[in-house]
């Protein structure tokens, strides 16, 4: 079993004061982490010189559609694979799009296809349904005539097509059978997530009394706050038990929105989400995704009539947003990118304990990705030192 020691880095472990130390890989396990002078590098471990950069956890994104040109909804979820760790990116769930029903089938039964032998690259570690359990009133770029209630036969049919990949589920708590269908969500391994939804604030109570826990990119696409009709917004912020994603490309929410949001959740209940569009990281012009034309221009993607389709942005600016445009340490912004992900689909991942899988991101001074680790194994290596 191959060992590596990464000496000479920053330790950014979640909830811990950063420290200079060394980390062990065994494997592709971590196995030891702690000061130089308690941990050092055993006889034939390979070792690679961090040069002062932060050791943090790899980036654990739970809603990404695609980047550069490719969908992860289908075949090109292995190029997905592939691209995410120059962002700092070990692990993530494919998220879909509302299709017409066929067309949602094809694209889970392609994806299903890269999992059952995916390439090196990022960990697909399940597939985030997003539609077409949805409400026509919150659509956000989606054709409201795919929409259609929460049928458990339905659900049953896209999981059957995903060869029981899908890990979440966003709905609309108000539509359909979905009262009947979160607690069956739950005990399959499958976690409900309120998102394009015209709920009240009663209704999400409801529905988390049952087991609704997670939301879709809070405050877009949903009931917002009012002072007297609180709506889903409101009960993201009251609830402790539902925790809240977020898009923090300096597009989707204000920073000051998203300082609200940690305040009144707590950091351990907020998840860093890109929400990035196929379109991600590509150059302005006019695109065409699923039925529609994108125009990417200044950092966004928009429908013609300026809704927002999908972020621009990776992972990995969402991180640099919270420390730039937030205030955050380092520290606290990586939690809501690596640990708290981890917890709401119980991985293994996203800490930096021994036990804990080895997928690692360096972070150069500028919080930018320099080298990323997946299972100890390096999978992106910005200029050419380790591989």
């Amino acid at each position: 079993m191959s060992t590596i020691a990464i000496v000479n880095g920053v330790i950014h472990a979640p909830g811990q004061a950063p420290a200079h130390g060394t980390l062990l890989v065994e494997g592709d396990t971590i196995r030891a982490v702690g000061p130089p002078g308690d941990v050092t590098a055993p006889a034939g471990a390979r070792v690679v010189d961090a040069a002062g950069m932060a050791v943090a956890p790899g980036l654990i994104d739970l809603h990404i559609h695609g980047l550069l040109g490719h969908d992860s909804m289908g075949p090109g979820l292995a190029d997905v694979i592939r691209a995410l760790p120059a962002y700092g990116v070990t692990a993530f769930t494919a998220t879909t799009i509302t299709l017409p029903h066929d067309e949602i089938l094809a694209g889970l039964d392609a994806m299903a296809v890269v999992l059952r032998k995916p390439p090196r690259g990022a960990r697909c570690v399940g597939i985030h349904l997003e539609g077409p359990f949805l409400s026509p009133e919150w659509a956000g770029m989606a054709t409201r005539d795919w929409f259609e209630p929460l049928r458990w036969e339905r659900f049953a049919e896209y999981q059957h097509a995903a060869d029981g990949a899908i890990r979440l589920v966003t709905l609309a708590p108000e539509c359909g059978d979905a009262l009947r269908a979160i607690p069956r969500l739950l005990a399959g391994g499958v976690v409900p997530v309120v998102g394009h939804s015209n709920a009240t604030y009663e209704q999400v109570v409801e529905a988390m009394r049952v087991g609704l826990c997670h939301a879709t990119h809070t405050f877009n696409a949903m009931r917002p706050l009012h002072h007297r009709q609180p709506g889903v917004v409101g009960a993201v912020l009251a609830l402790d038990e539902i925790t809240a994603q977020v898009v923090a490309d300096g597009v989707h929410v204000h920073p000051a929105v998203i300082k609200i949001l940690l305040r009144a959740k707590g950091p351990e209940r907020v998840v860093l989400v890109s929400d990035a569009a196929p379109l991600a990281g590509m150059p302005e012009g006019e695109y065409e995704w699923e039925h529609k034309i994108i125009t990417v221009r200044d950092g966004s993607c928009r429908l013609a009539d300026g809704t927002i389709a999908g972020a621009h942005a990776l992972l990995d600016t969402g991180v640099r947003t919270l420390v730039e445009r937030v205030g955050l340490s380092l520290t606290d912004a990586l939690a809501p990118a690596t640990s708290n992900p981890a917890r709401v689909l119980g991985l293994r991942q996203g800490c930096l304990s021994p036990g804990c899988l080895a997928d690692l991101v360096l972070l150069d001074e500028h919080n930018r990705p320099a080298v990323t680790f997946v299972g100890g194994v390096v999978v992106y290596d910005r200029d050419s030192r380790y591989l």
